[in-house]
């Protein structure tokens, strides 16, 4: 009977693929099965009003605004430019948080 609950003890805790960790701005989930990271968005009321959002919506949709809103090809390539700079901080950010969730899951071990 004691195997039995360590078991399930042990099963239970590698079925929950959910990771929830922060830095000092912002809190993260990371899905384990799946690898995506999802970011938390402030609604600048009580933390239970908060939503996360899938890393990347959020600028894929103000970048769909924009550039519908802005026809000017001066302004789109402006927007290109500070697209692909937001894209990097972005990827330089994902990734150092994938290095940090990996060093926790392989340590952990």
């Amino acid at each position: 009977m004691r195997i039995f609950c360590i078991l399930l003890m042990a099963g239970s805790l590698y079925a929950q693929p959910w990771v929830m960790f922060n830095d000092m701005d912002d809190t993260y989930l990371y899905d384990q099965a799946s690898g995506q990271v999802y970011i938390r968005v402030k609604k600048g009321g009580k933390n239970y009003e908060d939503t996360f959002v899938k890393m990347g919506v959020i600028d894929n949709l103000q970048n769909n605004s924009s550039k519908a809103s802005l026809s000017a090809e001066s302004i789109q390539d402006k927007n290109t430019k500070e697209a692909s700079e937001d894209q990097r901080e972005l990827l330089k950010k994902a990734q150092e948080l994938q290095r940090s969730i990996q060093n926790g899951i392989f340590e952990g071990e």
